[in-house]
């Protein structure tokens, strides 16, 4: 049986250069629709050129066209872990009493703040983030997103994927919309050093009939709907009604059995702050808790994400040591004397080796060529019996103080 996600939305959007007609299907937050008239010159700045909503693709003036630097994942493994189903909807949470809270289309201006209320109630979420949408600036380019993800990991909470430039995966062929969550991939691996298994389509569209489920089960994606629609798209500004909406369907959750799977938008501040105050009242009146989407699946944490292929080879040891170098982490072996050293600098010289021969972009080469080169040095140098030598132990290399 063809799998759908629910849509009962409505909303009409307007292009860069023209009307265009979605049925069923809410907009991104975050940009008013807009309609104009370019002539034949073309725009500059994220008025003309932010994707969705202002792009001119046919003057090639989208700002989510670059492409993220660093390893290409590709042709990544795609092991399917754990019981949930990939390339399936998720719609609703497993766990008896928890409200998986999820926030689409960030980071944004209100994640900081968003962050300090949920820290404050010890409560978690997921996010699913989007790449380079609304003229926000590359998430992997842009210091104040990247600490944004950052915080959100370091907290507990669990990052998903909303594409990389907000793309209607169903009228996209399939090799784009591969593209759109590798080039989503390969931000998040710059930033975390790792990748979501989980991820949320834009405007929830993402279908058996145009095969894009087929694609995300091969991507090895678990695909996430909701059971409750915040509404917060319909009407942004009204938190009374956000409020009536949430409090009439939670009185219709059996409260010691129930569960809910709630979405929002982090680019809407008074659903993202306000009406995120209001939920977590509400169930902690109810002995809930908000909890991220593997959680309240049951879901262990090390299948919410994948590492990328060429950083963590099944021949780096158990207890390796990462280390890092112009903003690339790799893995080597731990090493206590200066043998193990020399041959936990050999499998380094193989990634690179590896690294040289595979799509990796030079300049993230070059990165792990340089760390392998200085623990070549720190091998040559260490254990020597000279004072302030360093003892050939991984606990006192880094890449400077092997040069």
């Amino acid at each position: 049986m063809a799998q759908t996600i629910p849509q009962t939305r409505r909303v009409e959007r307007t292009g860069a250069t023209e009307s265009v007609h979605i049925p069923n299907v809410a907009p991104m937050l975050g940009f008013a629709s807009v309609k104009k008239s370019y002539g034949t010159v073309p725009g500059t700045g994220k008025e003309y050129c932010a994707v969705p909503n202002t792009c001119q693709s046919e003057f090639g003036r989208c700002d989510s066209d670059a492409t993220p630097a660093g390893y290409n994942t590709s042709a990544d493994d795609r092991s399917l872990t754990g019981d949930v189903a990939y390339g399936g909807i998720v719609s609703n949470c497993r766990l008896p009493k928890v409200i998986a809270l999820t926030y689409d289309d960030g980071p944004s201006e209100n994640t900081e703040e968003l962050l300090d209320l949920l820290k404050e109630a010890n409560a978690h979420a997921t996010f699913f983030v989007s790449g380079n949408n609304n003229g926000k600036g590359a998430i992997d380019q842009t210091p104040r997103w990247t600490d944004a993800i950052k915080r959100m990991a370091e907290e507990g909470h669990q990052i998903a994927s909303h594409g990389w430039s907000h793309a209607d995966l169903d009228r996209t062929p399939s090799d784009g919309r591969k593209l759109e969550m590798v080039k989503n991939e390969r931000a998040l691996s710059n930033i975390l050093n790792k990748y979501p298994t989980y991820m949320r389509p834009p405007y929830l569209r993402c279908n058996n009939e145009t095969g894009c489920l087929r694609d995300m089960r091969a991507l090895g994606y678990h695909v996430v709907s909701y059971s409750f629609d915040s509404t917060d798209w319909m009407h942004g500004n009204d938190l009374r009604a956000m409020t009536e909406a949430f409090d009439g369907v939670l009185q219709r959750v059996e409260p010691s059995e129930g569960r809910m799977l709630l979405i929002q938008h982090d680019t809407i501040r008074m659903s993202a702050i306000d009406l995120t105050k209001h939920v977590l009242e509400r169930i902690s009146q109810r002995g809930w808790r908000a909890v991220t989407v593997g959680e309240c699946l049951g879901d262990e944490p090390d299948n919410w994400y994948r590492t990328p292929q060429w950083t963590s080879p099944s021949s780096t040891a158990e207890h390796g040591c990462l280390v890092s170098n112009a903003g690339l982490y790799e893995r080597l072996d731990t090493f206590k004397t200066k043998e193990e050293c020399f041959k936990s600098n050999i499998k380094c010289r193989r990634r690179v080796s590896g690294c040289m021969k595979s799509n990796i972009d030079d300049k993230t080469c070059g990165a792990l060529r340089d760390i392998c080169n200085a623990q070549s040095l720190f091998c040559a140098q260490c254990g020597r019996q000279e004072k302030n030598a360093l003892a050939c132990d991984i606990g006192y290399f880094n890449v400077f103080n092997g040069r």
